[in-house]
């Protein structure tokens, strides 16, 4: 019997479900390598669900796992790949469930459109009218600490007198409001990003980050990763820009700033951005001595350059 998991973390898991011919289905990187690292169990991390057919769909959802709207997203898409069987697996209040399956019940056959569309621009730049999905950070709204950060490095960089084009590496990109923003407004300014990197751990947000690249013709690589870049982009950037998630104790935030050390070029700048510069601070001077602090519409944008590793003679 082939059986497609939909919504499961490996920590939901357990060997009897992983009997015989499974795949679990997860929208995020970071599960699929945590699935195939404790249970060595085929995982399969895409923006849709794999094409069967299905003898059984067995799907995890709940308020506290994911939002509505992607539930209800993914169930239009089980119901699209017809299985022989399907399981809801509800965490959460009957209540919950049950205004849940009422919301397709009368009219399974119709399929609904969860994209959003929403402007943003920089001063200077154009507006610019990104598509997001659900599970994509801050969909159907514009995040202002992503639009602050975008906003100070759009200002300095094209300050710059004389300032030849710059390549930029958006981590924790989303649908790539930072990034595709900062490359606009330099385009506008002749001095286009020569090159444009994009990184991202949840496949939705490279789906839409690669779809709006394109529709705003600004050259990018879309790249899905959990941690970091590859090797081959050491040294290789000018600008990093990144606005980490702060749970788990900054653990994710460390992720994304040794990346940034790794990946700038001596002199390169490294721009974070939080609400509290307390949190992050610390953190980021773990891997750039000097940070400054530039305080853009309620957020702070920690701005550090990396300097030359000293070496002892």
């Amino acid at each position: 019997m082939k059986t497609l998991l939909v919504g499961y973390k490996a920590s939901d898991l357990s060997a009897k479900m992983l009997e015989g011919d499974v795949t679990c289905h997860v929208l995020d990187i970071y599960h699929r390598h945590a699935i195939e690292k404790v249970w060595h169990a085929k995982a399969v991390c895409t923006p849709h669900l794999p094409e069967g057919p299905w003898d059984l769909i067995k799907f995890r959802t709940g308020p506290k796992i994911m939002s509505g709207e992607l539930s209800l997203d993914l169930m239009q898409e089980i119901h699209r790949l017809a299985p022989k069987s399907f399981e809801l697996d509800f965490v959460g209040k009957e209540r919950d469930e049950n205004e849940l399956i009422a919301k397709i019940k009368d009219n399974p056959e119709r399929v609904r459109s969860f994209k959003a569309e929403w402007p943003a621009s920089v001063p200077g730049g154009e507006k610019l009218m990104f598509s997001s999905y659900p599970g994509c950070f801050c969909h159907r709204r514009l995040d202002e600490g992503g639009l602050a950060l975008a906003e100070v490095v759009s200002r300095e960089l094209s300050s710059k007198e004389g300032a030849k084009a710059s390549s930029l590496l958006d981590m924790g990109c989303g649908c790539g409001l930072v990034g595709l923003l900062v490359g606009s407004r330099m385009k506008a300014a002749g001095k286009p990003i020569s090159n444009l990197v994009l990184v991202d751990s949840h496949s939705r947000a490279v789906e839409a980050a690669t779809e709006n690249a394109a529709k705003f013709d600004i050259p990018a690589e879309v790249i899905l990763s959990d941690n970091g870049t590859p090797s081959r982009m050491d040294g290789s950037f000018d600008i990093f820009v990144g606005n980490p998630p702060y749970y788990s104790d900054y653990r994710i935030a460390d992720v994304f700033l040794e990346t940034a050390k790794r990946v700038l070029r001596n002199g390169g700048v490294c721009y974070t951005v939080c609400k509290n510069a307390a949190g992050l601070e610390p953190v980021q001077k773990r891997y750039f001595p000097e940070v400054e602090i530039i305080r853009r519409r309620g957020y702070a944008v920690l701005k550090s350059v990396k300097e030359a590793d000293h070496v002892l003679v």
